[in-house]
């Protein structure tokens, strides 16, 4: 009897013993480092809407006439900066609700504002679920409005803005594979680093997005092929840019909001030796997309509570580049104008608008380049030709009458070495 008891506790050990190690540890994640180290100097032939000391121009400031005549604006400037320096890490996990997952963190040292130049600042910080017919992604990445394989292929960091869209935003993505080669994308995002227009600026950025308890709603259709890519989209947008005015007894109260609506469609086509990108825009309140526009302030009088109308910008941009892996030549040219908005405007909350005074017109781009390559290491050369047409603005937002054409001369000489 003693016997059989050991040997049944013995047989029930070396059961529990093979099941806790028999059990399947989840695979460790595929981890990936991806970057570069990048170095520019841009050279300017005057002086220019910027930001971080010049390292992203977005065009050249209006005339600044003095008493003697002189444009005191007409001044060059030069700078060399490595803030576009970039570390990323893509991480490809186990499965999770039958789903492949993969996850993404990427910064650069660019800095969230001219203050903190430098120091690092996130990109892309978001996780996705894929199956094979859809997908899911939650977090930080691009504007839906931004497109990874179609975007401009400048050597200046900006983009080709403010005439092409750019930046990232919180976001939930759900995307339905169609057919092999169509997918259907429905976003629902909200403004980060590249904000809104507030009409206090004592708010904290993006408040009118925040206050409007809404957020930007976008479909984007997209056929993918080899050697073609064509899309369209569909963005609305609601703000509330101001809750409440004044102080007590003679407080006001504001439900005010302005809504924003948004197309766009974009085409890519790629041969042996060359290839095209381009994309046309018809925005309203484009604010966040770093873009020309944002919305218009109407009131009846100094006691009224504020009413709004969106800016209305269009925006058109063509790329051309070589197909090669060493000496690569390209071509960006791009137009955005001020289409303004309704008449009787009183105030103005965005980016190169207003209702008085001078303002732009309209911007013209046209930025040849050549690149050389080498293994991991680039040297990239452009000249970019940027020309802002000012005037006389008038209360629905648009200028009319004589205008001059301000252009400023960028040649930028950039060192990346990738890995």
């Amino acid at each position: 009897m003693f016997m059989l008891k050991r040997l049944l506790l013995s047989t029930m050990g070396l059961t529990l013993t093979g099941l806790c190690f028999s059990q399947e540890k989840p695979a460790a994640p595929a981890i990936s480092i991806y970057g570069f180290i990048r170095n520019d100097m841009n050279y300017d032939s005057r002086q220019n809407v910027f930001v971080r000391e010049g390292q992203l121009d977005l065009y050249p400031k209006d005339k600044d006439l003095q008493s003697d005549g002189k444009d005191y604006n007409k001044k060059s400037q030069l700078n060399i900066l490595g803030i576009l320096t970039r570390f990323g890490v893509k991480i490809s996990g186990p499965d999770a609700f039958k789903a492949k997952t993969s996850a993404v963190i990427e910064g650069d040292f660019f800095g969230q504002s001219d203050v903190n130049i430098g120091l690092f600042r996130l990109r892309h910080g978001y996780v996705k679920l894929d199956w094979k017919k859809s997908a899911l992604t939650l977090g930080q990445t691009w504007y839906p409005l931004f497109i990874p394989e179609c975007f401009p292929g400048t050597v200046n960091f900006n983009t080709g803005i403010p005439i092409a869209p750019f930046g990232w935003a919180g976001q939930i993505k759900y995307t339905a594979k169609l057919t092999d080669k169509t997918s259907l994308s429905l976003t629902a995002y909200k403004p980060r680093e590249f904000a809104v227009s507030n009409v206090n600026s004592a708010d904290n950025a993006n408040a009118a997005s925040m206050n409007a308890a809404l957020p930007e709603l976008n479909a984007h259709l997209q056929y993918k092929a080899e050697k073609v890519l064509l899309g369209a989209q569909v963005d609305y947008s609601m703000l509330k840019p101001y809750i409440k005015y004044g102080t007590a007894p003679n407080l006001l109260i504001s439900d005010e909001t302005v809504s924003g609506l948004t197309a766009m469609a974009y085409a890519k086509f790629t041969g042996k030796k060359i290839a095209v990108k381009t994309q046309l825009v018809l925005g309203q309140n484009t604010t966040h997309w770093v873009m020309m526009g944002g919305y218009y302030g109407y009131k009846t009088s100094a006691t009224s509570i504020e009413t709004y109308k969106p800016a209305k910008t269009t925006a058109a941009w063509m790329d051309i580049y070589g197909t090669g892996k060493k000496i690569v030549p390209g071509l960006f040219v791009g137009y955005s104008a001020n289409n303004g908005a309704k008449a009787g405007a009183t105030a103005a909350y965005g980016r190169a608008i207003g209702m008085s005074g001078r303002g732009v017109k309209d911007l013209l781009r046209v930025s040849p380049r050549l690149d050389f390559i080498s293994g991991k290491l680039s040297f990239r050369n452009e000249l970019e030709f940027t020309q802002a047409q000012y005037g006389t603005r008038s209360n629905e937002g648009k200028v009319t009458g004589t205008t001059d054409k301000i252009t400023n001369v960028r040649f930028t000489f950039s060192t990346v070495f990738n890995f």
